[in-house]
């Protein structure tokens, strides 16, 4: 099996100690990069120096912090996953993160399996979302003032929405509609577009909100 690279971007060298104690427990888990701060990280991968699919990134740093580097990232259109890590659980910081285009969320204190599990999952899945984002989902549509579906998406890209939620592979819902992969690769593109999202992560969150897949008893673990 491929290892799945890791950077660690964090200003706290006993965070990053941690973590690396934490990732050295799985054999499928390399650190390939780690950095203090934004700035760092760019550098390293202006100079080809970056090695990393996901980077685990820290919210608040001196000189580039998590958010502008988040920013960045997508700016460029950089092809990283990006866990942010956090000291506390924000409901409205979450969202923004989640809306600009992370892959997951994790506590600094998090339990080991958890942050092994939740990389994992965004490495074979592209997104992770535990139960307290579903009902912080849950919570923030029945306070909506509406629920309505995105007038915006056909009949059939809510269907491949339903299907990328469910995480079938872009083989599976071609077979599935009987369409061709390079087809349902141009709907995702569309629907990413459409929606304003950033990656998968941010599509089940929009799908939760607007009905498009039941967020009652939905797990994404």
């Amino acid at each position: 099996m491929t290892k799945i690279k890791l950077a660690l971007v964090d200003d706290e060298k006993l965070i990053v100690k941690g973590l690396e104690m934490i990732l050295a427990q799985d054999p499928d888990l390399e650190i390939t990069n780690t950095a203090g701060n934004g700035a760092e990280l760019f550098e390293q991968i202006k100079n080809e120096t970056f090695e990393a699919d996901i980077i685990l990134l820290d919210i608040s740093m001196p000189i580039m912090d998590g958010i502008e580097t988040l920013l960045k990232i997508n700016e460029l259109k950089l092809p990283y996953k990006v866990i942010m890590l956090t000291s506390y659980y924000n409901d409205g910081m979450i969202i923004r993160f989640l809306d600009e285009g992370a892959s997951a969320f994790l506590a600094k204190n998090e339990a080991p399996d958890e942050v092994i599990h939740t990389i994992k999952n965004v490495a074979s899945k592209g997104f992770h979302i535990n139960d307290y984002i579903v009902e912080l989902i849950r919570n923030r549509r029945l306070r909506a003032k509406t629920t309505k579906m995105h007038e915006d998406l056909s009949e059939r890209e809510k269907e491949i929405v339903r299907l990328i939620c469910a995480e079938h592979t872009n083989k599976e819902i071609a077979d599935a509609l009987f369409i061709s992969q390079r087809t349902v690769e141009g709907h995702r593109n569309r629907i990413l577009e459409k929606i304003d999202c950033k990656n998968t992560a941010g599509m089940v969150i929009y799908a939760m909100e607007h009905n498009i897949i039941d967020v009652k008893g939905t797990k994404y673990q």
